[in-house]
C-alpha cells in the first residue's frame, strides 16, 4: 500500500513539473522624467518609448489586447504571439497636455499568462518653456473706486532669453510692474495687476502677455468677481 502511494506521489510531481505555462515578462513603469516641450502650443507634442516584451515561460504566449487609458495614448504591439524565449515590443506614444505638471497614465496588457493582466504605468513631468503659476487674475476684495491687486508669477525654462510685455484691453486694469520683462532660463518674475471698478456688480476682465518665444507669442489671462460699494464710515 505504501509502495502504491509513493508511486502516485511521484506521478503527481512529474505531471506538475511537466505542465507548461506562458509567462509575460515586461517592465512595470516608463518614466520620462522632466520634459520641456519645444514648438508651439498649437502643435501636438508627445513622448515615445519602445517597451520590450518577452515570453519567459515555457508555452506559447498570446497577447489578446493592449488597452490604453485614454485617447492621449497609443500602444500598438509588434507581435501578439510569442514562443518561449521570443521577444516583441509595444510602441508607446503619449501626447502631452498644453499645461505644466505631472501626468500619469496606464496601459493594461491582457494575455493567456495565468497570473493575469499586466499594468504598465506611464509618468512624465511636463515643464512648459514658460510656466505660469496661474492664468487667473485673483484680485483681492474689490470695492468701487478702490484699487485691488492681483499677482501672476511665471518662470522661464526655455533655452533662450524671453522678453515679456503685459497689457490689458479691460477698462480699469493697469499693469504696475515695469515693462518689458527680460528673463533667461530658470528666472522667475511676478507681474502685478491693479483693478479699479467704477460701479458695483459682477466684473470680467482680461489681460495679455506678449512674448518673444515662438509658439507662446500670446498668453491670455482672465479674472472675474464682484465689486462692492465701500462701507460708509461712521
Amino acid at each position: 500500500m505504501s509502495k502504491l502511494r509513493h508511486v502516485l506521489v511521484m506521478l503527481v510531481l512529474v505531471s506538475g513539473m511537466g505542465y507548461a505555462q506562458p509567462k509575460l515578462g515586461m517592465q512595470n513603469e516608463v518614466d520620462w522624467g522632466t520634459v520641456t516641450p519645444s514648438g508651439p502650443l498649437t502643435e501636438t507634442q508627445s513622448v515615445k518609448y519602445r517597451v520590450p516584451v518577452k515570453n519567459v515561460g515555457d508555452s506559447t504566449l498570446i497577447i489578446s489586447n493592449v488597452r490604453v487609458q485614454c485617447g492621449c495614448t497609443t500602444a500598438p504591439i509588434e507581435d501578439d504571439t510569442l514562443l518561449p524565449g521570443e521577444e516583441t515590443s509595444i510602441n508607446i506614444t503619449l501626447n502631452l497636455p498644453t499645461g505644466s505638471g505631472e501626468l500619469s497614465k496606464y496601459v493594461t496588457v491582457f494575455s493567456n499568462d495565468p497570473s493575469g493582466a499586466h499594468v504598465l504605468r506611464l509618468k512624465v513631468l511636463v515643464q512648459r518653456p514658460i510656466q505660469l503659476a496661474t492664468s487667473f487674475l485673483a484680485f483681492d476684495r474689490v470695492d468701487v473706486g478702490a484699487s485691488s491687486r492681483a499677482l501672476v508669477g511665471l518662470t522661464v525654462y526655455a533655452d533662450t532669453t524671453v522678453t515679456i510685455i503685459a497689457s490689458s484691453p479691460s477698462e480699469g486694469v493697469r499693469i504696475v510692474t515695469p515693462m518689458p520683462l527680460t528673463l533667461t532660463k530658470g528666472q522667475t518674475a511676478e507681474i502685478e495687476f491693479r483693478y479699479t471698478p467704477q460701479k458695483a456688480g459682477m466684473f470680467n476682465v482680461q489681460a495679455v502677455l506678449n512674448t518673444t518665444l515662438p509658439g507662446y507669442e500670446k498668453i491670455e489671462l482672465s479674472g472675474y468677481g464682484s465689486a462692492f460699494l465701500a462701507p460708509e464710515k461712521p
